[in-house]
């Protein structure tokens, strides 16, 4: 599992104080999981020098390298974030570090999409290609926001649905630990019923993990996406459960029982109660 904040601003400070904010509850409740707050890479790679307690370094990639730069990396800059939060050594398996997130048009959002003789390049294309730099990294996981830039560059819930099952292909092929941010924004032509849709498909699919926010409303950005219940629902379905160690958590802090079904809430004497109210920023 990852726990993951999106920042509202990419100031150093902000990202070290969510940094330690996330690291305090982690080790304190001993959850089997990654922390990251999705600051630029160049960020990240400051407060790791600095001594904070980074995870994982989050950066969006793309097809082209102009697009790249357009996001303010290139290949090296990406391998060194890689390389310094492999010399924390953070992690207890493996050196997976990076978190990375593409999307279908993100290189046509900033005119970087033109390839020989200055002729369009389709942006499923640009998109696998984005895998490729993806691969190069090693991460622990990609994820595809596939209908976060908006109707201009997937118009519509069918759209939205071809592309998910697209990139989750293409990365698959390419031998990702690929993942899929179900999600729209709310001037598409779609709804929360396509991503459930969507959802549906991609758990049949063997999809890696997808993204859940609150409520499904991610309100920093400003589009939708799924709900934590949603994955629950979705494992129900298809008779699948959590990873075996975060599912072992679950069970030992008394929210799962030993069928992995989830026990009572009781806002009372909820786990989650001392988790939320408990934690403290430094």
């Amino acid at each position: 599992a990852v726990i993951g904040i999106n920042p509202a601003t990419d100031s150093p400070q902000a990202t070290a104080d969510l940094l330690h904010l996330l690291d305090d509850i982690r080790q304190r409740f001993a959850i089997p999981a990654q922390s990251c707050v999705l600051s630029h890479i160049t960020t990240t790679i400051g407060l790791i020098e600095a001594g904070a307690p980074v995870d994982l370094p989050f950066q969006s990639i793309a097809g082209t390298e102009a697009a790249n730069r357009a996001f303010g990396v290139d290949i090296a800059l990406l391998r060194e974030g890689r390389d310094a939060a492999r010399s924390l050594h953070r992690g207890t398996v493996g050196d997976n570090v990076m978190y990375l997130e593409t999307g279908q048009g993100s290189a046509l959002s900033s005119g970087t999409h033109l390839g020989t003789g200055g002729k369009p390049v389709d942006q499923q294309t640009l998109e696998t290609r984005a895998y490729a730099v993806a691969r190069d990294l090693e991460p622990l996981l990609v994820n595809t926001v596939v209908g976060f830039i908006g109707p201009e560059y997937l118009y519509d819930g069918r759209q939205i649905i071809r592309a998910g099952l697209e990139d989750h292909f293409c990365g698959k092929l390419l031998g990702l630990p690929m993942g899929v941010d179900v999600c729209y924004t709310n001037h598409a032509e779609a709804d929360q019923n396509d991503m459930d849709v969507l959802l549906n498909l991609l758990a049949a699919a063997g999809v890696a993990f997808v993204i859940t926010v609150p409520g499904a409303d991610d309100v920093m950005l400003g589009y939708q996406s799924l709900s934590f219940h949603d994955a629950l629902v979705t494992r129900r379905t298809f008779g699948l459960a959590p990873a075996p160690e975060f599912e072992a958590w679950l069970r030992r802090v008394g929210m799962v029982d030993d069928a992995g079904r989830l026990t009572p809430f009781d806002v009372h004497h909820s786990p989650l109660r001392a988790i939320a109210g408990g934690s403290r920023a430094r």
